[in-house]
């Protein structure tokens, strides 16, 4: 259903153009995706990438924190919370507790928590608008 609904999003945001508006020779920063699910992953990457960020993708926390480890420096993290291997709490407090990844901006993206985690910047509940998704990456990529 939330796989659903992002793919319809994209569907729009390709109807009404943004990708020709947003794009933009540099990307407004880079962004780790952590999603389990592959067709939100896929939407989100993609409409991110449309959006003018540049995009990288885990399938769960254990796949990204391997990409840290191997040299990947994002700007801000997109996390879903139930994921197998390594949940989002896991994600979230493994790398608070590395000084490396303790500023590092994360938004949690999540259906089954109804408030912002420990650790988390912020909190979008799924399903939700990705503008909100941009808006919320725009500012803490910006700080």
């Amino acid at each position: 259903m939330v796989g659903e609904l992002m793919i319809d999003q994209a569907k729009r945001a390709l109807e009404v153009g943004i990708a020709e508006n947003c794009l933009r020779v540099a990307p407004k920063c880079t962004v780790l995706v952590v999603e389990d699910d592959e067709m939100i992953r896929t939407a989100i990457a993609e409409i991110l990438e449309m959006m003018g960020y540049a995009v990288v993708v885990a399938c769960d926390g254990e796949d990204a924190v391997d990409l840290l480890q191997v040299g990947l420096e994002p700007n801000a993290v997109v996390l879903d919370m139930m994921m197998p291997r390594m949940d989002g709490w896991t994600f979230l407090s493994r790398i608070r507790a590395d000084p490396k990844y303790q500023e590092l901006p994360v938004v949690v993206a999540s259906a089954v928590v109804s408030e912002r985690p420990a650790g988390a910047d912020r909190w979008l509940q799924k399903p939700f608008e990705m503008a909100e998704l941009d808006r919320a990456l725009a500012h803490l990529c910006a700080h």
